[in-house]
């Protein structure tokens, strides 16, 4: 996607300018009067210095331009990742001398890198809001399916440039109609767009096929509505999943290879994710203690992987009677959390103890999030495919849960499910790794729970 291609290319720019400012540095050290020694392992501390930088850099969201969209946003994610950079630098030096550059050669590799991050931020947001900048994109189709694909595409703020549609000109979307359906070869060969999107209303026997393989043997790529809707929004469109849709496309399952080396992954990370964490565990289960009567630990059961019920292991974040009424969704701002529940939901601390339901392939570390079975029973006859996400094991962290917010409505778990079953289809080691940065991201700066 062009998100990901856009964050690969400032991370290589930010690694070669990293990387570089130190060699700049150690070149104008030698300039200095004073004697200045050659340093072979110049290329090691370069590395440990750009790879702390670029990390510092990731946690500050530089390389999501949403984060910094205004020049001041930009800069305080600079200056807060350059200082994080230099906190982090100066442990690292003071355990590992050795890899410790000299004070010159730091503080002017710092200012080079703060300066080119800047610039290169400045120039990519300059770009990034031209009209030159976006997938070129004409819809083929004038009805509710291309309103929808329109309405969506533009409300997320993806980079795409709408040039116009093909169909009859009588849309009440401030989008130009390029001419009638007889003229489709001609308007694509002027336009010379990136790809063409074919979302009609109505597909049995009124598509010219003859054209459409024309444009795209000839003229520029060719997709429907739903694989563009997927490809650009990381999330699958359900109001047109059919049966022959799931079964006939691939995705949606994994080789037993893929399996033994996720579980691998699940049972290392686990227990490392464990020792690490203990000292906080530790003392959140003090201050849960200390605050309110009840247990540390909050049990129930939901479900998982082929409808199979588990008891997940989570703090208590709620007072001891928060269902006395009954079960129901937790809100934004619920009253029944209690103060350090508040906190700990914030930043994602309440999660921890499922590292137990990891260890015991209850669940995995990225997966759809387990649902109680009161509500799967609900929501499964009011969305349609939504049984379908429990045949992935369910895990702490997920695709829907870095890019949606948090809901406790019908409507907020059938937006959930694009992006659960966007993550069944397309699920891999390298998506997993992207996720869980994504979370440690989101519960370092303290986004809250989603």
């Amino acid at each position: 996607m062009k998100r990901l291609f856009s964050a690969a290319l400032l991370l290589i720019l930010d690694i070669a300018v990293a990387f570089g400012a130190v060699y700049l540095g150690k070149f104008f050290q030698r300039l200095l009067p004073e004697v200045c020694l050659p340093d072979e392992l110049l290329w090691v501390k370069a590395g440990v210095y750009t790879g702390v930088t670029v990390l510092c850099f990731y946690f500050q969201d530089l390389y999501d331009w949403k984060y910094w969209k205004k020049t001041s946003e930009l800069i305080s994610s600079i200056l807060l990742g350059e200082g994080l950079t230099l906190i982090i630098l100066a442990v690292l030096y003071y355990i590992l001398p050795v890899v410790g550059l000299e004070r010159d050669v730091l503080l002017m590799a710092i200012a080079v890198t703060l300066v080119l991050v800047f610039l290169f931020r400045v120039v990519y947001l300059k770009l990034r809001f031209t009209q030159y900048t976006g997938l070129r994109v004409v819809i083929f189709g004038d009805g509710e399916n291309a309103k929808f694909l329109y309405r969506e595409i533009r409300s997320g703020g993806y980079p795409v440039i709408f040039e116009g549609y093909v169909g009859r000109s009588n849309w009440d979307l401030p989008l130009r109609c390029l001419g009638e359906v007889s003229d489709l070869t001609g308007m694509i060969r002027k336009m010379e767009p990136d790809l063409l999107v074919v979302a009609p209303d109505g597909w049995r026997g009124t598509l010219p096929v003859e054209d459409l393989l024309r444009v795209k043997f000839t003229l520029c790529d060719v997709i429907d509505g739903p694989t563009f809707y997927e490809q650009v929004t990381g999330r699958i469109l359900v109001e047109e999943i059919r049966p022959s849709s799931i079964i006939f496309t691939r995705g949606f399952q994994s080789s037993r290879f893929q399996d033994i080396v996720k579980r691998m992954f699940d049972l290392v990370f686990a227990l490392v994710g464990l020792v690490l964490s203990s000292p906080i565990m530790l003392f959140t289960a003090a201050a849960i203690r200390l605050e309110s009567p009840g247990p540390i630990f909050y049990l129930q059961h939901r479900v998982g992987m082929d409808g199979k019920d588990f008891k997940v292991i989570k703090f208590r974040s709620m007072r001891q009677d928060a269902e006395k009424d009954g079960p129901r969704w937790a809100s934004e701002n619920d009253p029944r959390i209690t103060r350090v529940g508040r906190i700990i939901r914030k930043l994602r601390i309440d999660e921890l103890p499922q590292f137990i339901n990891v260890i015991k392939n209850d669940m995995s570390f990225v997966g759809p999030r387990p649902e109680r079975r009161f509500f799967v029973d609900q929501l499964e006859k009011a969305i349609p495919f939504y049984a379908l996400r429990l045949h992935a094991k369910p895990g702490i962290t997920g695709w829907a849960q870095i890019n949606y917010p948090y809901g406790d409505t019908v409507e907020d778990a059938k937006e959930k499910l694009k992006y659960e079953l966007y993550y069944m289809k397309h699920r891999s080691l390298w998506l997993d790794l992207v996720i869980i940065f994504q979370t440690l991201k989101v519960a370092v700066k303290g986004r809250g729970s989603q």
